[in-house]
């Protein structure tokens, strides 16, 4: 009897977790958070606009009331507002600027995994900007803050370059060199506050690379240029694809897009609440249109590291 009571206490007892299961309950604990929002904020909102975008929504004093009018929507934005296309293609030109952002995050990146004094506080100060820096503060500070000075004072030119007109025109500069340099100065603004994220990633790629790779190529005497090209950038391709994929969305989710503030002025400005609709759900096809184009012609390129 004694035998069989403990055999039925053995049997209550219930085997521990193996570790894979326990790291998935983890990790689905640490994204639940995020899929709540994701439903909140963005699918039901979404879900909402996708619904929006076949009506016509007119406000009354009972409320605004709907009424379904098909693809009436999207076939004015495609067929005969003109704006629409042409501030889709001033978006797009926007693209030009990645390759600089690319190019500027890994140079900093590569001096920031670099020993040396302050190195903490320079990675800080380095994604400062993401952290306060939202799209919408950012515009506001640029265009009513830095570029016309507080207070509607036109002394304070922060991040303008106008500052140094006379100088260069002193220097006997021609005006074509001049409008270069100005569009460089004021380019550093945007350069420097969108290229935080991309710093930090670049970083997390870097130190992912294996110490003695480096060191057995140095024993083979390969230069720290022959290094770069040869080891560094090619074991950094997949992190230059996460770059690029992220730099792309968001320069079309930047506050100042052109086409993000027509859809902005179109449904609070004009109150067009159904046709804005219509445009954020084109945009939106666009910019994934967009990401596909620039995954399948950048995956031929990324070197997978073996592990």
């Amino acid at each position: 009897m004694m035998s069989m009571k403990k055999k039925d206490k053995f049997k209550k007892i219930k085997k521990p977790l193996p570790y894979s299961t326990k790291k998935k309950i983890y990790g689905f604990m640490f994204i639940l958070p995020w899929l709540i929002g994701f439903w909140l904020f963005f699918l039901v909102p979404f879900g909402e606009s996708v619904r929006y975008s076949f009506e016509k929504l007119e406000s009354t004093p009972k409320g605004f009331t709907s009424t379904y009018i098909g693809l009436q929507n999207f076939n004015y934005a495609l067929f005969k507002d003109t704006d629409f296309i042409i501030q889709c293609v001033n978006s797009l030109k926007d693209l030009i600027k990645i390759p600089l952002v690319i190019v500027y995050s890994l140079c900093f990146a590569l001096l920031l995994k670099g020993k040396f004094a302050g190195r903490g506080l320079i990675r800080a100060i380095a994604f400062l900007p993401v952290i306060i820096g939202s799209g919408v503060l950012m515009q506001i500070l640029r265009e009513d803050v830095f570029s016309q000075g507080i207070k509607g004072s036109n002394s304070v030119y922060l991040f303008s370059s106008g500052g140094l007109n006379s100088l260069f025109l002193s220097m006997g500069l021609n005006q074509s060199v001049l409008n270069f340099i100005n569009q460089i100065v004021n380019a550093i603004f945007d350069l420097t506050w969108k290229s935080g994220v991309q710093i930090l990633l670049f970083l997390s790629g870097l130190h992912n690379i294996p110490d003695y790779v480096y060191e057995a190529s140095s024993m083979e005497g390969a230069r720290s240029f022959e290094q770069f090209f040869k080891i560094t950038l090619p074991m950094l391709t997949p992190m230059i694809l996460l770059n690029i994929i992220y730099s792309v969305i968001d320069m079309f989710s930047d506050y100042g897009n052109h086409i993000i503030q027509m859809i902005y002025s179109t449904a609070f400005d004009q109150v067009r609440l159904g046709y804005s609709s219509a445009l954020a759900l084109l945009y939106f096809v666009m910019v994934s249109v967009v990401l596909v184009l620039v995954y399948l012609f950048l995956k031929r390129y990324i070197i997978k590291q073996d592990n």
